[in-house]
């Protein structure tokens, strides 16, 4: 198998487990929702939700999406895989894992949506000659 198939099968396994977690975590929710409502129906306080929760994982469309918003708007700056990370957290207050980020990154340059000068990605409408800063 080419490596571009063996990729892309790779891709389509994990977007198929992604959707089996999802419908499993539905499924579970459903089921503390419907024991939440039980205690309640037994005049029971309902469990305190815990401090801290485990934040849920950006799936594949919308890490694409976030990382073309962000490229948008920071412009003919551009930008890195970090900054991509934080600015995501402060502006979307959503977590996106770098690894995923740089992944996306290389994808985006790879099908000719962004440009990678070396040192930052830019979208290719801002990938004009650089001023000396």
């Amino acid at each position: 198998m080419a490596r571009g198939q063996t990729m892309k099968a790779i891709e389509a396994a994990i977007a198929r487990l992604e959707g089996e977690r999802t419908t499993i975590n539905l499924r579970i929710d459903g089921r503390i929702e419907g024991l939440l409502e039980a205690l309640r129906l037994q005049g029971g306080a309902p469990c305190a939700e815990p401090e801290e929760s485990i934040p849920k994982r950006t799936r594949r469309g919308d890490l694409k999406g976030a990382v073309l918003e962000l490229a948008e708007r920071v412009g003919d700056k551009g930008l890195t895989a970090e900054e991509c990370v934080t600015m995501a957290q402060d502006i979307r207050g959503i977590k996106l894992r770098l690894g995923s980020v740089s992944s996306q990154l290389s994808r985006l340059k790879n099908d000719n949506i962004m440009f990678f000068d070396g040192q930052r990605y830019r979208l290719k409408q801002f990938a004009g000659p650089r001023q000396a800063a």
